[in-house]
């Protein structure tokens, strides 16, 4: 019974070791990215589309667009605490590949699918130039990565000042007493 209950809390802290080293990962590399000039993307492409693209075919994706978004989106980290602070991340949080329904729900005026918003004209991807579109704009070519899962894209939205920032026309926070 004892060794029943240890291997239960073994595998709950080894998979918060998981998205402990995940996280140092992702930190690492916008680290060298930095520190480099952005150099180590292209020295160390592959950890990078590991990171970002990993079922993407590298002919497809922008690499020069997503060097530069790459920049804009961490010297807005740095810069503006307002920002940091709309995406609160521990090193311990698990991915997220979708929104939270306890907390966010759909707009009863949406009128587009309730499982992506590949129509919307206010989609933050395009509002934000996002480069991990494809040429349709239609389609991310990061979902399901590591970037996406562990820091912004998976975790949109999660509160009020997501939803205002990129003028959100789809989600809204649930009521606490709905």
């Amino acid at each position: 019974m004892i060794f029943y209950y240890t291997n239960i809390y073994l595998k709950n802290h080894m998979k918060t070791i998981k998205h402990v080293i995940i996280h140092i990962y992702l930190y690492i590399l916008f680290t060298l990215f930095f520190v480099s000039g952005g150099l180590a993307m292209f020295v160390l492409a592959p950890l990078y589309k590991m990171a970002f693209a990993p079922r993407t075919p590298y002919r497809e994706l922008k690499i020069l667009r997503i060097w530069a978004h790459v920049y804009k989106v961490m010297w807005r980290n740095i810069s503006d605490k307002r920002y940091r602070d709309m995406y609160p991340s521990k090193l311990t949080d698990p991915p997220k590949f979708s929104n939270d329904s306890r907390y966010v729900r759909i707009k009863e005026s949406w009128s587009g699918a309730a499982d992506n918003c590949d129509d919307c004209p206010e989609s933050c991807c395009k509002q934000y130039k996002c480069p991990m579109l494809d040429s349709d704009g239609r389609r991310c070519l990061g979902y399901g990565s590591i970037y996406f899962g562990y820091l912004f894209c998976g975790r949109y939205p999660e509160n009020q000042s997501q939803m205002d920032l990129y003028e959100c026309p789809k989600w809204e926070v649930r009521p606490e007493n709905d």
